[in-house]
């Protein structure tokens, strides 16, 4: 029926538009409502069928981690095959159950994954235009640790998500870290939309000897914004190799969290050499050097140099005073009535409280130690 000929509508043709306006309004409202209640029960009951997949899978897998044999020919049969659109949600439960295992555990779940026939999903995934099936090709090609996928992987590094760019950066690690780190370290400067903490959880993931040589030449080429990324990451380095470029950067770089990194690896080395420009340190006009000085000396100061640490009892940082009053408490053959007379001979109140506080800690472990040791 034509709508323009009901004779109920109004004469007047404005009225006559607006109320024709109107209920193609109200009919479109209805299609739309119908719409979302037909896509809500499909997602209902996709999210059903999801469920009863994963409880099915999830102890079957828990179990083919301790054992090869338990997921024979009958015990697959038993379960739900991960066919068409399901296999997707097997490989997320493999990764979550990959998560919680490792060496031999690991294996196994591999070897599953293979009996099924499921490594051309994971290469077609990484195929995939979905950043979220991208994601999960990744991880699961972290955890197979492959080189077959490396080159399918590769190009996912210059990906324009930075979550997609990062696992495929984990999954290159895992299969070769010391190939692998000379691709990302790079990218470690340039793409700023990686933080640097999970930089950094990349370079311990590849470990020192993957990470020291790109990480000196980056740092080498570096410009001052790419040495505030860059330097973070040295404490993951080989502070032997590393050394030299510390040493330099003490001598000649004026920015703070240069110098900081600077000390901590030199800390790390423990080289006699260092330990007059680690003594220099403690009295770096910025607060954070200061402290690093401090951690640094720790393991290396004798009764003798107490001196070198009560002034900073009197820092005007709060954690400088902390960890000089940590350290002086842990110097050998130093007895609480020598810690008392420094506290007293300390000026500053802050200072004398934090010694005060440290002397009462280690009391404390003392008296633990001394009543745990009839018990035993």
């Amino acid at each position: 029926m034509d709508i323009t000929a009901m004779h109920w509508l109004p004469a007047d043709p404005a009225l006559r538009l607006a109320a024709q306006s109107a209920l193609a309004l109200a009919a479109v409202t209805l299609a739309v409502l119908v719409q979302v209640l037909v896509l809500s029960a499909v997602a209902a009951r996709q999210r059903r069928h999801r469920d009863a997949f994963n409880a099915a899978w999830r102890p079957a897998l828990a179990v083919a981690g301790l054992d090869d044999d338990a997921l024979d020919a009958a015990a697959l049969a038993a379960l739900p095959p991960p066919v068409r659109g399901r296999r997707t949600w097997w490989l997320m439960q493999w990764n979550r159950m990959q998560r919680q295992v490792r060496g031999a555990s690991s294996q196994r779940l591999n070897r599953v994954l293979h009996r099924l026939d499921l490594e051309p999903q994971v290469r077609r995934l990484l195929r995939a235009r979905s950043v979220r099936a991208r994601l999960v090709a990744l991880e699961a090609a972290r955890h197979l640790s492959d080189p077959g996928h490396w080159h399918a992987i590769e190009p996912q590094l210059q990906a324009r998500n930075p979550f997609v760019a990062l696992a495929a950066a984990h999954a290159l690690v895992a299969i070769d870290p010391t190939r692998a780190m000379q691709l990302v370290m790079p990218l470690a400067v340039s793409r700023v939309d990686w933080g640097v903490p999970r930089i950094a959880a990349l370079c311990q993931q590849a470990g020192r000897e993957a990470v020291t040589p790109p990480l000196l030449d980056a740092l080498e080429a570096a410009d001052a914004a790419g040495l505030d990324r860059l330097v973070p990451l040295l404490r993951h380095a080989d502070p032997r190799r590393a050394a030299p470029w510390a040493r330099d950067c003490l001598a000649r770089d004026p920015e703070p969290r240069h110098r900081a990194g600077a000390v901590q690896t030199l800390g790390q080395l423990h080289d006699p050499r260092d330990r007059d420009a680690l003594v220099q340190a403690l009295d770096d006009e910025d607060a954070a050097v200061r402290l690093v000085a401090v951690e640094s000396l720790r393991a290396r100061l004798g009764p003798d140099d107490a001196a070198l640490l009560v002034p900073r009892l009197s820092d005007r940082s709060w954690w400088v005073r902390r960890a000089a009053a940590d350290t002086l408490v842990e110097l050998p053959r130093i007895d609480d009535a020598t810690l008392e007379t420094w506290a007293n001979q300390v000026e500053d109140r802050y200072g004398r409280e934090a010694l005060q506080r440290a002397l009462d800690e280690r009391r404390g472990r003392n008296a633990a130690t001394a009543t745990e040791g009839p018990t035993s």
